[in-house]
């Protein structure tokens, strides 16, 4: 009678020692992934777009009302980006995800610091320490979907904007 107790005790130990293990992993992967996006917006290098980001990519800037769709258009708008802050730094904070039907879906949790040379004003003004998140959705190893959301008050206020209406 014992044994038969112990072999479902065991049972269900080892399944429940599998899904952490499982939970676990989603996580890990998923915090390579955060790593790969910031790695990516700090190398500067177009060419290694999609080894983070799928070719169909649909990447929203939130604060600026605007979406990019596709490769091309992804890598344009990564390009200007490098070519308008060729001094930034973002720094990974959390980055979490869940499974869907489709894959897995999460949050990056980042931080941005900039020079503003030529930026959005050319003041040449560091820009410091502006919390941003991005939504994403993985359908498998690259992201597909990417909503990007940031304090842009905060950095418009460190470039004197608050003070010089002529920013806006």
């Amino acid at each position: 009678m014992k044994r038969t107790i112990a072999v479902p005790v065991m049972c269900v130990a080892m399944m429940l020692m599998g899904a952490y293990v499982r939970a676990d992993d989603l996580q890990s992967r998923c915090t390579r992934i955060g790593q790969k996006w910031v790695d990516f917006w700090n190398n500067h290098d177009v060419t290694k777009a999609f080894d983070v980001f799928t070719k169909d990519i649909v990447y929203e800037d939130i604060p600026f009302g605007v979406v990019y769709d596709g490769a091309d258009a992804f890598q344009a708008f990564a390009k200007g980006a490098f070519d308008a802050f060729p001094i930034w730094t973002f720094t990974l904070v959390k980055s979490s995800c869940w499974p869907t039907p489709s894959g897995q879906q999460g949050f990056i949790e980042w931080r941005w610091s900039a020079v503003d040379d030529p930026g959005f004003f050319g003041t040449g003004n560091q820009i410091n320490d502006v919390q941003g998140v991005s939504i994403i959705e993985i359908p498998r190893n690259r992201i597909s979907r990417n909503s990007d959301y940031l304090d842009i008050a905060t950095a418009m206020r460190q470039l004197g904007c608050d003070k010089f209406p002529s920013c806006h």
